[in-house]
This record gives structure tokens, C-alpha cells and sequence, in this order.
């Protein structure tokens, strides 16, 4: 493989120790992921020094991002580098090795399914490359694929977007912000039929046959397809294609059996265009901006809804935060790690099937009340616990445990 050639100037720059103040400086790959500007946020919230710089999502670093990356590097010598799933990282290994060289705590945050992202690589098999993983389901599979040190790190709420008081009066309909994921999962399910057509009919007929489930979907793409027919060949752009279609087709079935369900009793839906391939016109509305209308919008609205994507076996996606930190009430399904991080009933309201979804659904919209006291105690929550603030702290404190 080949490597950075490091001249002994730059080693004796950045080979100083690690942590040795009070605040530790922190460097963020900064690519097109919301946690890559929140953790940049909380990190000069709470005092860190913390700089960050532009990494591509698809493709490699080019040459003056390189060379912008390692001045960075030398200029700001950084107690650790953070990136959000690899992003910024080549899949060869040479960025990853030029940290292991150096001797750089490389941090890396999974926020989506790791499997489809290492594909069995072993590049981050070094003693500095740190894994968090926001589901603990793939905690196995990061300690097998041999990084340093492993640890659950759930999501959190952004604060400096997400913060307001719960309304008393709601100008918007009860609504369901969400991507259908049609166009992702034709996509997926195409490009599958294109590597492997037999492989592509052994999916459909383990969704005819109810077989991909979150269960199944956390021991793998062999569990999904168990069919009586031999395990996949251990070819990993086949096993990527299975596991992305299998997550984003169920995601998609997931949430327009939910919709369906819920907009006769006079659920809305606002996101992508094809959810009127499913819905009546007047049941759908277009897109919310993240930033810009998405935190007044859950404010606004008598009841959220949430359906956590098939790719998370446990853990809850960023709207259990985000949600009440911005005012608004949510009713969310009941993933596992729901209960370690609230107190269901009282601070979040939560369903197993779509038919008690409904349910809840009718009898919160008609008890204001009691909606307004479970969102203004969920918030309280999250701004005790649940802030990207509180996750620095934590990633802080195992950091310097595992360095010291």
C-alpha cells in the first residue's frame, strides 16, 4: 500500500503528547453531514479549541485538500481528528495510515450502518482509530474489523438549532416529516437486479416471506436471505448492494404503511414528491428545510410522528432529540435504547405497531394537556443529557482514559 512520506520536522510537530490540557483541540472533517457542524458548534460551546476542514463525500482528497489537511495538521496539532463514517478517508487506507503513523487518535463516528462503509476493511485495525457507533447493534462488527477501542455514542440534539419552549397553540396539522425513500430504493433494488438478478429475486421474496426485519437486518445480509440456499458469496459490492436495498426498501414499506394508516385520522405528510404515489394529494405537503424551518416546524405541530430507518436494530435517530428540544411533542416507535434514554409514558410516547400508533395518535391529539407536560419534560431531559455538548464530554472522558 502505498504511504505519505513524513519528514522528521512533521513527527516531531505532531508527536507531542495527547491531552495534556485542560480543554482538548479537537479537528473536524467537515463534509456534508449535520453532526459534522453540530459537534463543531458544541465544541466551542464548551471552550475546546476546534478547527475544521472541508473533506469530499464521494471520491478523494485533491491535491490542494491534501495539502490544506496536513498544514492544518502541523499548524493546529490536534489531541484528536473526528470525521463522521470515514468521511474524508480513502478507501485504500493511505489517509487512515498516515494518522497511524503519526500516531493521531482518528475518531470515527457511525452514524449509518458500518458494515456498507468499511465493507470488511480492515484499514482502521490501529490502536489510535477510535470507533463510536450511534446503534450498538454494530459494536461487534467494528471490534472485529480491529480498530483501537469501540464504544456506544448515541445521537443528540443541536441546541443552537433546536431549542425553544413547547407551544400552548399549533398552526400546522399533526404531520410526519420524512422521506418516502422510493426514489433510494429503486435505485438500490436496480443497481442490485444490474450486479445480480438471482440475488435481486432472493430479496424480493424475503420481503414477500416478511423475513427482513430489524432483527434479521442486525445479524446481516445472510439472516435476511435465509432461504435454504447457499450463504452469499463473500464478495463484498454484492453483500453492500443486498444490505443498502434491503434497508432502504423496508424503511420505504415502514413508512408508507405508517402513513396510510394515520392520514385518514388526519396525519399530514411533508417530504419528497413521491409520497403522492401512495397518499391523496391533500394528505401530502413539500419538503422542510433542516435548518431553516424544521425546528419552528415541530414546534408548530400538535403531534410529530416518527419511524426510526431499518438500518438502526436499536438505537433512535436524531428526531427523539431534536423533537422536544424544539418545543414540539413526538410520538416515536420503541426502539431499545428509547428506555435507557428517557422514561416512556412520561417523557416520550411510544409504539410497537402501526394499528396502536393510531391509537396513540387519536388520543394525544385530543389531550393537550397532556401533551404539553410530556414535551416540556422530554426537553428537560434532553437539555440535562442528550446535547452533542454532553456527547463531546463523553467521547472527552473515554478519550483520555484510553490515551492516558
Amino acid at each position: 500500500m502505498p504511504r505519505f512520506e513524513i519528514g522528521p520536522a512533521i513527527r516531531a510537530r505532531l508527536g507531542g503528547p495527547r491531552f495534556a490540557g485542560k480543554a482538548p483541540r479537537l479537528l473536524v472533517f467537515r463534509g456534508e453531514y449535520w453532526i459534522d457542524t453540530a459537534c463543531v458548534r458544541a465544541a466551542r460551546a464548551l471552550g475546546w479549541q476546534c478547527e475544521s476542514v472541508p473533506v469530499p463525500m464521494v471520491g478523494h482528497f485533491p491535491r490542494e485538500g491534501l495539502a490544506r489537511l496536513v498544514q492544518t495538521l502541523v499548524d493546529f496539532t490536534p489531541d484528536f481528528v473526528l470525521t463522521a463514517n470515514l468521511s474524508g478517508l480513502d478507501t485504500r487506507g493511505i489517509l487512515a495510515a498516515l494518522f497511524r503513523d503519526l500516531r493521531i487518535p482518528l475518531v470515527t463516528w457511525f452514524v449509518d450502518d458500518p458494515r456498507t462503509i468499511l465493507m470488511n476493511s480492515d484499514m482502521m485495525a490501529f490502536p489510535e482509530a477510535i470507533a463510536f457507533t450511534w446503534d450498538a447493534a454494530y459494536l461487534p462488527y467494528l471490534q472485529e474489523r480491529g480498530f483501537g477501542q469501540t464504544a456506544w455514542l448515541p445521537l443528540a440534539a443541536d441546541i443552537f438549532l433546536f431549542n425553544a419552549e413547547s407551544a400552548e397553540s399549533w398552526a400546522l396539522p399533526p404531520t410526519f416529516v420524512a422521506n418516502s425513500m422510493t426514489g433510494q430504493s429503486e435505485e438500490m433494488m436496480n443497481r442490485l437486479r444490474a450486479m445480480d438478478q438471482r440475488t435481486a429475486d432472493r430479496l424480493e421474496q424475503a420481503f414477500a416471506r416478511d423475513l427482513v426485519t430489524r432483527e434479521r437486518f442486525a445479524e446481516g445480509v445472510d439472516a435476511l436471505l435465509e432461504d435454504g440456499l447457499p450463504p452469499l458469496p463473500p464478495d463484498p459490492e454484492l453483500r453492500r448492494a443486498v444490505e443498502m436495498a434491503a434497508f432502504v426498501e423496508g424503511t420505504r414499506r415502514l413508512r408508507v404503511n405508517l402513513a396510510r394508516t394515520l392520514c385518514p385520522l388526519g396525519l399530514r405528510v411533508r417530504g419528497d414528491a413521491d409520497w403522492s404515489r401512495y397518499l391523496p394529494p391533500e394528505y401530502c405537503g413539500p419538503y422542510v428545510n433542516y435548518e431553516a424551518d424544521l425546528p419552528a416546524f415541530y414546534r408548530d405541530c400538535p403531534v410529530n410522528l416518527n419511524a426510526t430507518s431499518l438500518q438502526m436494530p436499536r438505537a433512535v435517530n436524531q428526531r427523539v432529540f431534536e423533537c422536544p428540544a424544539a418545543g414540539g411533542f413526538l410520538i416515536t416507535d420503541a426502539q431499545p435504547d428509547l428506555f435507557a434514554l428517557f422514561e416512556p409514558g412520561t417523557e416520550m410516547i411510544c409504539w410497537h405497531t402501526p394499528a396502536e400508533c393510531a391509537d396513540l395518535f387519536k388520543y394525544y391529539l385530543s389531550h393537550p394537556d397532556e401533551r404539553i407536560a410530556i414535551a416540556r419534560r422530554a426537553r428537560d431531559r434532553v437539555l440535562r443529557q442528550h446535547t452533542y455538548q454532553h456527547r463531546l464530554l463523553e467521547m472527552e472522558r473515554l478519550l483520555r482514559q484510553y490515551f492516558s
